[in-house]
């Protein structure tokens, strides 16, 4: 049983609710956000489990799971909780915490998403917005398979989903200076 007192020395529930702006307290097992994740199935930990887990304090299992690195913040499970809590958020601050203290679930899965995740925000940082072509091109390099989707490329071009150049961004130095905040902040 959780006795108030334990939740009161808990900060890792603290800390998550604090950066996540969620009340993860709020969540009462209910389930309906697990059944509406597509990905779910594919969790160590399907959100209603990380809340939970949460809740009893348990960091490192929390940070270890694959769970927020699969979480595709749709937001389909923060429309349905019956108790309006922002689980992509708090899926974020949890991944973001495990970058923080460089824990890494293994998996070659894991180590994908973690690639496209950098190499996404390179890009935004770079060029204020998304270069399909390089980023195809940069993860197949990083994760050495070079041709995977190559062939779906000439078709996307004919069709103009993907450009060959990157769009210009209207206040490049906005995107800057917010990501000189960010560093400065992580600082």
């Amino acid at each position: 049983m959780i006795q108030l007192t334990d939740l009161q020395d808990n900060k890792f529930l603290a800390e998550v609710n604090k950066i996540s702006g969620s009340n993860v307290l709020e969540c009462y097992q209910c389930g309906k956000c697990v059944s509406t994740c597509p990905v779910s199935s594919y969790m160590e930990l399907p959100p209603r489990k990380i809340m939970q887990a949460i809740k009893l304090g348990l960091k490192d299992k929390v940070l270890s799971a694959n769970s927020s690195w699969f979480c595709l913040t749709c937001s389909s499970c923060a429309a349905r909780c019956p108790r309006q809590i922002d689980i992509p958020k708090v899926m974020e601050t949890v991944r973001h915490m495990a970058i923080d203290e460089k824990i890494y679930p293994e998996s070659r899965k894991i180590n994908e998403i973690r690639k496209f995740h950098d190499i996404f925000l390179n890009m935004v940082k770079h060029y204020g917005r998304m270069y399909e072509i390089r980023l195809m091109a940069e993860f197949n390099i990083r994760t050495g398979r070079l041709f995977k989707d190559m062939a779906l490329a000439p078709l996307a071009l004919g069709k103009g989903k993907l450009g060959l150049l990157p769009e210009k961004t209207r206040n490049k130095a906005a995107i800057k200076k917010m990501f000189k905040l960010l560093d400065k902040k992580e600082k």
